[in-house]
């Protein structure tokens, strides 16, 4: 890996010429008198730390010599990572390091200078500093001059010093320098040298395990000095040498570091390993393979094999002996290590005999030769077959030990079985030989020689036959046997007289009412006419006895009528009524108190039987389809108590709700998406859903099918007591205007199945919640318009349509049964019952 480095003294200054860094140039030194990298006079003495290249990542490793450095703020300690931003800080000298790709950059800068505290000495004022300009006074010094003369010292009589006068130059005598001296200069020389070097030499450990015989580092001039190396930063090659282990010659890498260690570990010579295999009885071994730890190295016979030090596991395969396995220590270093392998012979001899002689003998499929023969057979669970023309075969198992010889007892052969082939007319007829059951006609059978068998054939409708058979060995006998089929009779009398009677799948012409002749054996009759419930039956004549079938269809329509229960459950085990259809008026005249204008009277005809819920659906179920469902709080009031009904749910839950419980029941989904809202499937279907308005009205106001109810109890108030669950006295801190004379006993809602159902077995259709119902809301024309048959509603709209009264209603509109809301989101007072067709004629949508 390659580092593109640069560094900058000067971060005002021109980028520093960029330098291509190896993993050969790091550590970089920070600081110190031999600074890759200079930080100024705060780190002029030591260096400060070292820059490390490690997996091509670059971290930082204080130099541990007392230095105060900083990094990103924290004492630097140990190493760290270096990245982009990281901040050196020694003293006053601060190194930023930017860090992008391979591309290292580093700047040296100044942060602001520290100003020291300034402490006057002790003496007494310095003179004070002369003006700028003025001149500096200086006295005359008193000398006499002697003038040069050549060849001898000044006299009296010289001439004054101001006196000009030519001076002879001096002849200088050149010396010889003595032997002595050069020395001297020599050995001043070397020592400058051996101090330079001394001081600049660094103190190398060189640590070999083991000890070398012989240690020698070439490169670079060294000095050895107790057991240690001076040696100038640069390379040296190791050269190590040690009897029994390999010879070392690697580079020496030394640093910057005053002291450091280099350790070096030898390698052992191999040891040799001499193999003799050989089996218990002494005979040599010379086929087989040769593993060492797992792998083979080789085959017998096997030569001299060179090991690494240490413990190895030695193996031995050879063909028809037990394997061998011995754990070797290997001294290595070149010693050899001999080991002997004895193998065990994996097959013993067993010896085999029959009567009479001459017999093929098989073992584990292979043909081993005739009887009487002894034969190696290989240990362990074997299998052996013996054959000989004219006789049985005769097979067995042999558990064979290793080394350990058999003889197996003399085997008598019994001649070849006979074959007795029995067939019969009709076929599948039961075969018995002697009284025992054998199997099905036809039936080829092998049967010991020499003896006759009684054979019996029967079958269901058919008269038994039996005969006896004489059997020879390896001769084949055929018996062929009819039988007789048994007859009786059937009276069959049908109602209609003109139905068809069908027998066996075959249509019989003229009167259906007949007495037939049939076989003894099962048959199916069939009774069919269109729109009766077709009838079938299983009859088994019998012999000499008159059996006797009336049938009597029943029309589609009784069949259906007979299957519809007054009451049935849903999977979820909601109890639901049964309702018979009528006609009647739904809506409040003008003149009654509490009327809404949207009550118009209206004559509606409902033509469809239907079931509707007992109940109103409670959290317990909703939960089941929807676990995350909360119908939370009002008031303080607890809403979530299982057998209450569920509310805080919109039209479009309750829908879902009822699509899936018709999933899980696998009757149809009555409501498909269109858009963003449910609608009615087409053609109609008995799948859930919720009542249509006319239907909750026919249920709610006459449940005696008769006069139509004003309340849930009758036709005046005030209201009756325990009559249900609506805004009263236990509501009075929660609900403004509650009924003070009136107590239900429940603040908010009650259980799904409190107080007294009406006259259809229904409960809550006022009080308790309000109820989703399947129309849209619209205001419909007042009475006089046509009769409405079945109505479901306008086919779009957001709002739908909600009746009945709720634990939240106390006014005479509201607790009207022909009371009429309406909305949108969810409420705490609203939740559902469901209901569904009885059926429907084949998708036509009529009843």
């Amino acid at each position: 890996m390659t580092i593109q480095c640069r560094y900058l003294p000067n971060p005002e200054g021109d980028p520093a010429e960029i330098q291509s860094l190896t993993e050969e140039d790091f550590p970089l030194t920070l600081g110190g008198p031999d600074a890759d990298v200079d930080l100024g006079r705060d780190a002029a003495e030591h260096a400060v730390a070292y820059l490390g290249l490690s997996e091509g990542e670059i971290f930082i490793q204080a130099n541990g010599a007392g230095t105060d450095a900083s990094w990103n703020g924290k004492t630097l300690e140990g190493s760290e990572w270096v990245t982009d931003g990281d901040v050196l800080t020694v003293g006053k000298t601060r190194l930023d390091v930017e860090l992008k790709d391979e591309e290292l950059t580093l700047r040296r800068r100044q942060v602001a200078k520290a100003v020291p505290e300034l402490r006057p000495p002790s003496l007494s004022p310095p003179p004070r500093r002369r003006a700028s300009g003025e001149a500096r006074r200086v006295e005359p010094i008193a000398f006499t001059p002697h003038p040069l003369v050549a060849g001898g010292p000044p006299s009296a009589e010289a001439p004054a010093a101001n006196d000009a006068r030519p001076v002879q130059p001096i002849q200088r005598r050149r010396r010889k320098l003595r032997p002595a001296v050069v020395l001297s200069f020599a050995a001043l020389a070397l020592l400058g040298i051996a101090a330079f070097y001394v001081f600049t030499a660094r103190s190398v450990e060189i640590v070999v395990e083991p000890a070398a015989d012989q240690l020698e580092v070439a490169g670079l001039p060294h000095l050895e000095v107790g057991g240690r190396h001076l040696l100038l930063p640069g390379k040296y090659t190791v050269s190590v040498e040690k009897a029994g282990y390999y010879p070392l010659n690697t580079e020496l890498s030394v640093s910057g570091d005053a002291r450091q260690s280099h350790a070096f570990k030898l390698e052992r010579l191999p040891g040799q390993l001499e193999l003799i295999v050989r089996d218990v009885h002494g005979g040599e071994v010379t086929e087989g393979e040769v593993i060492v730890d797992g792998e083979v190295v080789g085959s017998l016979p096997l030569g001299d094999l060179e090991l690494a030090p240490g413990g190895h596991l030695i193996a031995v395969q050879a063909p028809r002996y037990e394997p061998f396995e011995a754990e070797l220590e290997v001294a290595g270093g070149g010693k050899i290590e001999t080991l002997t392998a004895e193998l065990v012979p994996n097959w013993a001899p067993i010896a085999f005999s029959t009567q009479p002689a001459g017999a093929t003998l098989r073992i584990d499929g292979e043909v081993v030769g005739k009887t009487p023969l002894t034969a190696e057979v290989g240990a362990g669970k074997r299998r052996y077959e013996i054959f000989l023309g004219g006789y049985k075969p005769r097979r067995g198992g042999l558990n064979v030990e290793a080394n350990s010889p058999q003889t197996v007892p003399a085997i008598r052969l019994e001649p070849t079985d006979g074959l007795l082939a029995v067939r019969s007319e009709p076929e599948k007829a039961t075969v018995q030989i002697d009284g025992r059951y054998r199997g099905e006609t036809p039936l080829d059978l092998e049967l010991a020689p020499g003896r006759s068998y009684q054979v019996k054939v029967s079958k269901s409708g058919y008269e038994p036959r039996s005969e006896s058979v004489e059997i020879r060995s390896g001769q084949t006998a055929e018996m062929r046997l009819e039988m007789a089929a048994l007859t009786g009779e059937v009276r069959i009398n049908v109602l209609p007289s003109d139905a068809e009677l069908i027998i066996n799948g075959e249509p019989l012409s003229g009167e259906p009412s007949r007495t037939v002749k049939l076989q003894a054996v099962p048959h199916t009759v069939e009774v069919k006419k269109a729109g009766y419930v077709p009838f079938e039956q299983k009859v088994t004549p019998i012999p000499g006895v008159l059996k006797s079938i009336d049938v009597q269809l029943v029309s589609r329509e009784e069949a259906r009528e007979a299957a519809i229960v007054p009451t049935l459950e849903t999977a979820e085990s909601q109890p639901m009524k049964l309702i018979q259809p009528g006609r009647f008026v739904m809506g409040a005249s003008r003149r009654e108190p509490g009327r809404r204008a949207n009550e118009g009277l209206r004559e509606v005809e409902l033509t469809r039987r239907f079931y509707v819920g007992v109940q109103e659906i409670s959290n317990k179920q909703f939960r089941i389809f929807r676990k995350e469902h909360l119908s939370g709080q009002a008031g303080g009031q607890n809403l979530e108590i299982d057998h209450h009904p569920v509310v805080n749910v919109t039209w479009n839950d309750a829908v879902e709700y009822c699509n899936w419980l018709s999933a899980k029941e696998g009757l149809p989904s009555f409501y498909v998406r269109q858009g963003d809202t449910w609608v009615p499937a087409q053609p109609l279907n008995n799948g859930y859903r919720l009542p249509t308005e006319a239907e909750w009205a026919w249920v709610a106001r006459f449940p005696n099918g008769e006069k139509a109810w004003k309340y849930p109890w009758g036709d005046r108030l005030p209201i009756a007591p325990k009559s249900g669950n609506y805004a009263d006295s236990s509501a009075s801190s929660i609900l403004p205007g509650a009924l003070g004379d009136y107590n239900d006993g429940f603040a908010a809602t009650a259980p799904t199945d409190a107080f007294q159902p009406n006259n259809l077995g229904l409960h809550n259709l006022g009080g308790n919640v309000a109820e989703w119902v399947h129309d849209v809301y619209s205001i419909r024309p007042a009475l006089g318009q046509a009769l409405e048959k079945d109505p479901m509603g306008p086919a779009e709209g957001d709002l739908h349509v909600i009746r009945g009264s709720s634990w939240m209603h106390s006014t005479v509109t509201q607790l009207r049964l022909t009371f009429r809301d309406y909305g949108e989101k969810a409420r705490p007072d609203v939740g559902f019952r469901i209901a569904r067709y009885v059926d429907l004629d084949e998708g036509k949508g009529t009843p």
